[in-house]
């Protein structure tokens, strides 16, 4: 009888072994998933405090690379927004009817039809940047020309930084060149050309808005006069938000390009690219790069739907 006992004791003994064993494994492998799980909820909540997008959708944006004239990456139809659609952000000491005021009155030469633009092409045009976005707008390219760069107009601060993207604390300096005045004017004087206007800079600076996670912020934008005739304009920015997490490791670089395309109409060509001047956070360049291709699309659209709603509203055509 001892020895049958014996002789299970040691039969069962390489099972409980196995058992154990299994347990083990188990336990280990149950760890390892759990360390992952952490791991990818640490770099989301990572991500969404870095560049949270307030927007429940967000677009939906090809990372192909794309030519500017052709725009294949992101295209937007002014046929797409209801004149009757509300600003989502009103100032309370000034209507949306006053702010859509501000792009100013039609430009009879933006309703002449006979002025060529067969020769902008790719070559004439800059490159567009990493992600890139293009909007057409029913709006002359004076018209609008003069809205976004006249000293003397407020519709680039009031109507689109403060009314459309809800920017607070606003200041934006003159253009400094000595040309200052004449920058957006429809006639230049016969002594000065469009090529001596090239190069103006002017600073701005503005207080974005809190998201879920993300604390309202200041970022300060460099903004550059890189190109500028009758037929197209090209503004590049750099912006600096250096209180977001890893703010002071990354610039955001942005280009604006407005292409004059026929009677009273434009199109506007958005791109942005991050850039590390001291070489991007361990392990964060992805994440950093995602949430601003996120960011400045969803800003570039607002900004065209604003456009589009000041241009078509009715009793804003005279």
């Amino acid at each position: 009888m001892q020895n049958q006992k014996r002789s299970y004791r040691y039969t069962m003994l390489p099972l409980v072994i196995v058992v154990s064993a299994s347990i083990i494994l188990a336990k280990e492998i149950f760890a390892e998933d759990e360390q992952r799980s952490s791991a990818l909820e640490s770099s989301k909540q990572i991500n969404d405090y870095l560049f949270e997008d307030d927007e429940t959708n967000s677009l939906n944006v090809s990372l192909s690379d794309c030519s500017v004239s052709d725009a294949t990456c992101v295209n937007t139809s002014f046929d797409d927004l209801s004149i009757e659609e509300s600003s989502s952000v009103f100032d309370e000491s000034c209507s949306f009817a006053q702010l859509c005021k501000l792009i100013g009155p039609i430009v009879q030469e933006d309703e002449e039809e006979t002025r060529s633009t067969s020769t902008i092409d790719n070559k004439t045009l800059p490159s567009n940047l990493e992600f890139s976005k293009t909007i057409e707008l029913p709006v002359g390219y004076l018209r609008l020309r003069k809205a976004f760069l006249s000293s003397k107009s407020q519709f680039w601060t009031d109507s689109i930084l403060k009314n459309a993207l809800g920017y607070e604390e606003v200041k934006c300096t003159e253009w400094e060149h000595h040309h200052n005045e004449l920058i957006g004017r429809l006639d230049l004087p016969s002594n000065i050309s469009h090529e001596d206007l090239i190069g103006a800079t002017r600073e701005t600076s503005y207080l974005m808005p809190a998201g879920r996670l993300v604390p309202a912020n200041m970022a300060y934008e460099s903004c550059t006069l890189k190109e500028y005739n009758d037929n197209f304009f090209t503004l590049c920015m750099s912006t600096r938000t250096p209180d977001v997490p890893f703010g002071k490791r990354f610039i955001a670089e942005t280009k604006i390009i407005v292409v004059r395309t026929g009677k009273n109409s434009c199109r506007m060509i958005c791109s942005v690219e991050a850039e590390f001047p001291n070489g991007p956070p361990l392990g964060m360049k992805g994440q950093i790069k995602r949430g601003m291709r996120r960011g400045t699309m969803d800003t570039f659209e607002k900004i065209g739907n604003h456009i589009k709603k000041c241009a078509s509203s009715r009793g804003y055509w005279c």
